[in-house]
């Protein structure tokens, strides 16, 4: 009975062995299976598309924003008074006037007898002046048939009388100026060629001097006035007389190209440098009178510098890139200006990366939120590289 009980027991353990050796060859496949899938997942390299921008010296835009105006504009007062008499049909809201063209016609008798009055005043003083010319040369003539030697007084040659004459002689001239002034501002002409955008007269009605009338503003010649920061300004172009800018409309569209014809100075109100442009008037200018518009003026050449799509620039102002080992890398840029869909940004010094400064720029086009430093990545080369 024992020696069956110790075969029984022999049985067991042996059976306890081999299950036991079992379990050790499953456990170390899986073992393997494990280590296998580990390799294959450590050698999947997420795509990161990139760029090659290259180090030089690149030429950008300093972008603005400002409306376009025309360089003369102005509301025409009454400078006399009286009653409407007529408004042209040219005087009428959205007409084209030429200088010189008729507008509105005032009631003028008032002023036209006061420059016949005053043309009477003259025609008096002329006669007065000749009269006392002959005055004067009849009393030296009976002056020198006396004979006396002494020297006459002025008096005695009607002298101070002349000058009298000759002094109200010039004032009924210009009482005839004023005269024909006013009564010119009867009649309201165009002072340049340009669009009619207001008005505020009507026939019949009775003005006052310096009641608003018309507003007219000029067409064919505009301007744009802009305003640019400390930054910007010290990225313009030092030579930035005369250069041409080029003028797009709210979404980047190009209508019109102007010219930089003067400013330069600081604003003591704004604090902002103000510059001057005239738009060019050519066929295929677009620019409309009170356009608001996006101006690229053109700056100068930065030394050294990466133009690299604007999208590669984190919100944070990172800029990632590949070293030559294909490793995620970033530096903080220094960006020294927006141009279009592009900004460019300053080359980072070797110190500042060290051993990680690539032999050529690899600019990740779209960082993720994922990205960490050190990362291997498949690099991809964006469309149009």
């Amino acid at each position: 009975m024992r020696k069956i009980v110790m075969k029984n027991r022999k049985w067991w353990l042996f059976a306890s062995l081999l299950i036991l050796l079992l379990v050790i060859i499953v456990v170390d496949g899986l073992e393997d299976v494990a280590e296998v899938e580990q390799k294959q997942e450590a050698q999947y390299l997420p795509p990161v598309s990139i760029v090659n921008p290259q180090p030089q010296d690149n030429t950008g835009v300093i972008r603005t924003y400002a409306e376009i105006k025309p360089r003369w504009a102005t509301t025409l007062k009454s400078q006399v008074s009286g009653e409407v008499e007529k408004v042209f049909a040219q005087a009428f809201v959205g007409e084209r006037v030429k200088k010189g063209d008729m507008l509105i016609q005032i009631e003028a008798s008032r002023y036209l007898a006061d420059l016949h009055d005053a043309e009477q005043m003259l025609a008096e003083a002329e006669l007065n002046l000749l009269q006392e010319k002959n005055r004067a040369s009849q009393n030296s003539k009976n002056w020198q048939r006396s004979g006396l030697d002494k020297t006459p007084s002025d008096l005695v040659l009607n002298i101070p009388q002349l000058n009298v004459a000759e002094k109200t002689l010039a004032a009924a001239k210009s009482r005839v100026d004023a005269a024909r002034k006013m009564f010119s501002y009867t009649q309201i002409t165009a002072p340049f060629s340009g669009v009619i955008t207001a008005r505020n007269v009507n026939i019949g009605q009775t003005l006052l001097e310096g009641e608003d009338l018309l507003h007219i503003i000029q067409d064919t010649q505009q301007e744009i006035a802009v305003a640019l920061s400390e930054q910007q300004w010290s990225m313009l172009d030092k030579d930035w007389r005369r250069k041409t800018a080029s003028v797009r409309d709210m979404s980047g569209v190009e209508i019109a190209l102007a010219r930089i014809e003067r400013g330069g100075f600081l604003d003591p109100e704004t604090r902002l440098y103000r510059l001057f442009l005239t738009v060019d008037k050519k066929s295929d200018n677009k620019a409309l009178l009170g356009h608001f518009v996006q101006v690229n003026l053109p700056g100068r050449p930065l030394r050294n510098s990466l133009a690299i799509p604007e999208s590669a620039l984190t919100r944070s102002g990172l800029v990632w890139y590949l070293d030559d080992s294909d490793h995620l890398r970033s530096f903080h840029s220094t960006v020294l200006l927006h141009q279009g869909n592009q900004v460019i940004v300053k080359v980072p010094g070797r110190e500042t990366l060290e051993q990680n400064y690539p032999s050529r720029w690899r600019i990740a086009t779209t960082p993720l939120a994922s990205f960490m430093a050190g990362r291997r990545v498949n690099p991809v080369a964006s469309e149009g590289e």
